[in-house]
């Protein structure tokens, strides 16, 4: 049964604003349509900024002539994420996670089409803004993840996260897949080679879009009672999230895992495709490789969370960060990009972050309180995205002054530092419980 206090909360054009009580069977009907929304949401908006990235950093190349900064594609959409993780995610605190998700996505539609245009004159400043609203749409998509675990129920909430994030496969695995057929067509009617795939990126975060803002509701924030209260205490601030998370010692370590893995899949994924382009592999090659790696991210995330609601979340992360350490020891030793190295150390370097993602995401929505959940959410997306951005912005500089295999070779220290992180908390974990 669902029943509303009118008086409480003013109406607006996105939500109903009542204070809701929620039984069993209405929250479980509202998290199955979430979910539904969700899934259908994350399909099109991934594949909007995957197809599109496939080939920014060899359009960068082209445009400034050498790769030493190609990394600034990753930095732009990176800041873009970083923006929405802010922003977005405090409008959302305001307004609900449809209108927040609506909002995320039309932006990237816009960046598509201002993307196109700065590849067209081959203009740097114009398509890195272009990556940079594309991200935007990105750094929405990663907000959803939270918004599916609104309304499950604790023992159910890594399930309900990685069902989100195995959705981003569909479309993460197929837009780089695409390029070859978009280059063709958008070189048809006139663009230059490969600015045909931002056409797409508009598409699909229109259509993305579009069934967020018809299907999802009723809105998963709304009916947590998650909303800022009109007239009440404002929510923490950037730096107080950061304080709240880092006095929680199994919210710091899902942070950790946020940071670790975002930085150094993102690091070492973002000079693949120079460092296959080096190596005489053509855009399709590049492409189906980070097909795989996108399949590693996206297509075993219900193993994830499956695992991190079995095993915990402690132990899934330490597993994680495992793989990540295999995923760098096997591109350290590519060294002339062989497909039999490539293909296989993208695709774990995706798995190890699913894992750190997926436990990580459900570790900090259950270690703080209620209250607090969404701006610790956004401040840790941030921080993620700011580690990131300066992972792939320095990539490119460590890649050509001192090669991929030392780029990797960073990629492995940090993967190893969450692993001790994480098997320490696990060890600490285990000796509370027997006491």
């Amino acid at each position: 049964m669902l029943r509303f206090n009118m008086a409480t909360r003013p109406t607006s054009f996105w939500r109903m604003t009542a204070t809701v009580e929620l039984d069993e069977s209405t929250r479980a009907g509202a998290q199955r349509n979430t979910l539904q929304v969700l899934f259908a949401g994350a399909v099109f908006s991934r594949a909007g900024m995957t197809i599109g990235f496939a080939v920014a950093a060899i359009l960068i190349k082209d445009m400034l002539g050498g790769a030493r900064w190609a990394g600034l594609s990753t930095v732009a959409v990176t800041v873009g994420t970083a923006i929405s993780a802010a922003r977005i995610s405090a409008y959302m605190n305001r307004t609900g996670r449809r209108p927040g998700l609506v909002l995320g996505f039309g932006i990237g539609a816009v960046g598509g089409v201002v993307a196109v245009l700065g590849a067209q004159r081959s203009n740097p400043y114009i398509f890195l803004f272009g990556l940079m609203l594309a991200g935007v749409g990105s750094g929405a998509s990663n907000l959803a993840r939270y918004a599916a675990a609104d309304l499950a129920v604790p023992e159910a909430r890594s399930k309900a996260i990685s069902f989100i994030v195995f959705a981003s496969t569909i479309g993460a695995v197929g837009g780089p897949a695409l390029v070859g057929p978009t280059n063709w067509v958008g070189e048809k009617v006139g663009l230059v080679k490969n600015a045909g795939p931002f056409g797409l990126t508009l598409v699909f975060y229109l259509v993305a879009a579009l069934i967020v803002a018809v299907r999802l509701r009723p809105d998963p924030l709304v009916l947590t009672d998650g909303l800022r209260k009109v007239g009440g205490p404002a929510k923490a601030s950037f730096s107080d999230s950061l304080r709240i998370i880092w006095a929680e010692p199994l919210a710091r370590l899902a942070f950790t895992s946020l940071v670790i893995s975002q930085a150094v899949m993102v690091g070492v994924m973002a000079m693949t495709p120079l460092h296959m382009k080096a190596h005489d592999h053509d855009e399709s090659v590049i492409g189906f490789v980070l097909a795989a790696h996108t399949f590693g991210m996206f297509g075993f995330a219900p193993v994830a969370g499956w695992a991190a609601d079995r095993y915990g979340k402690v132990v899934s992360i330490a597993f994680g960060a495992a793989v990540l350490m295999v995923a760098t020891v096997v591109t350290a030793l590519a060294g002339e990009a062989p497909n039999l190295l490539m293909f296989p150390g993208l695709y774990l370097l995706g798995l190890g972050w699913s894992f750190g993602m997926v436990a990580g995401s459900s570790l900090l929505s259950e270690s703080v309180s209620v209250e607090d959940r969404v701006s610790v959410q956004g401040a840790a997306d941030l921080m993620a995205s700011i580690v990131s951005g300066v992972a792939a912005l320095s990539s490119g500089v460590v890649m050509e002054m001192a090669g991929y295999h030392i780029l990797s070779s960073i990629g492995i220290a940090a993967s190893g530092l969450l692993l001790v992180v994480a098997f320490s908390r696990h060890r600490v974990v285990t000796l509370l419980a027997r006491s």
